[in-house]
């Protein structure tokens, strides 16, 4: 696209000296720059740098006609003190965008023009991959562009139900991305039902995109414990976190279609949601730190590394650590497994 490249000029800022001489042409109906140079006592060169700017700006045209009228600024006849007339700002602007807005209409029937010839293809694709997506029992995605392709067409295809788990606190930008598709799922009147442990809702910044959520209509409800993230669209397709992904990065995933396990793990979601608190984004929902004090409890009594204890709760190992003395001291405990086995018979644990 090199042929549609533009050379911006570069045009010095219009001060006192600009504006000085501008107005002596609209006033004497003529601007001769040496003339004007010994009037303001400015010398020749800084008067004919301003008066080739305001000409670039078709502010000011040569006054003359003939061969000296026709050149550029700058390049007219030495010695030479060629009359300047103004023009009015609304008739230079003319002159200064025409050009720019005539490039723009170029530019934009070859924008058009590319589109059409690209998306000629779309019906092809289209048909590729819905035969591939509907053959295939388990698909790999192993980049993260590949995943969220996959996560947008499918959303995009829902049309009853779309499922959501999320074991820790997401990204802004995968928020705000869940926040979009959510918009247009929900306007077409499919039911977003998500998933959270109550942890997440110690982070302001998750209990207000969650109360954004609830707002458009989704359902939100938070458990103890999500082991690990998953999707399901119309309860017929699920995406899972692949850990195990050939990136490495833990930031691959899979696609599964297969209807025996898709079914099993829709059943082990339904069952983790019927028991779960619903998140109705009022104050009420101070319980959360009820909540993570027990599971924290839990853990203690358990025996859980700190590390796992801390990604089961969807915390760093120091934030765990810091409820973990919270609540030696409050329990007067020596010890983690100590403190667990005081809330068990303080019956803090029961229910």
């Amino acid at each position: 696209m090199d042929e549609f490249a533009t050379e911006e000029p570069t045009l010095s800022p219009l001060g006192d000296l600009h504006v000085l001489l501008y107005r002596m042409a609209l006033e004497q109906g003529r601007l001769r720059p040496k003339a004007a140079a010994r009037r303001l006592a400015v010398s020749r060169a800084d008067v004919s740098a301003a008066v080739d700017d305001l000409s670039r700006l078709h502010l000011l045209r040569p006054a003359e006609e003939g061969p000296d009228a026709a050149r550029p600024p700058g390049e007219r006849a030495a010695g030479r003190d060629t009359e300047y007339a103004a023009r009015s700002p609304d008739a230079a602007v003319t002159h200064v965008t025409g050009p720019i807005e005539a490039r723009i209409q170029q530019l934009h029937r070859e924008s058009e023009r590319m589109s059409s010839h690209v998306l000629a293809m779309k019906p092809v694709f289209e048909e590729s991959w819905h035969g591939h997506f509907t053959r295939t029992p388990i698909e790999y995605l192993t980049l993260p562009d590949a995943v969220r392709s996959a996560l947008e067409r499918l959303s995009a295809a829902a049309r009853t139900e779309v499922a959501a788990a999320h074991p820790d606190v997401p990204a802004p930008a995968t928020l705000e991305e869940g926040l979009q598709r959510a918009t247009e799922m929900i306007g077409r009147g499919v039911l977003a039902r998500t998933l959270y442990p109550h942890s997440v809702l110690t982070h302001a910044r998750v209990r207000r995109h969650l109360g954004r959520m609830v707002a458009l209509g989704a359902q939100v409800r938070t458990t103890a414990h999500v082991p690990d993230r998953v999707l399901f669209f119309d309860a017929g397709t699920a995406v899972l976190a692949d850990h195990g992904s050939s990136s490495g990065d833990g930031k691959g995933a899979l696609a599964v279609r297969d209807p025996s396990l898709v079914r099993f793990l829709y059943r082990s979601w339904e069952s983790a949601w019927e028991s779960a608190r619903p998140f109705t984004g009022t104050p009420g929902d101070g319980w959360a730190k009820d909540e993570l004090r027990r599971s924290v409890l839990e853990l203690l009594e358990s025996g859980m590394k700190d590390g796992m204890a801390a990604r089961r709760l969807a915390m760093s190992v120091t934030t765990y650590r810091r409820h973990v003395t919270e609540l030696l001291a409050e329990l007067g405990a020596q010890s983690r497994f100590q403190a667990g086995s005081y809330a068990r018979r303080a019956g803090l644990l029961d229910g």
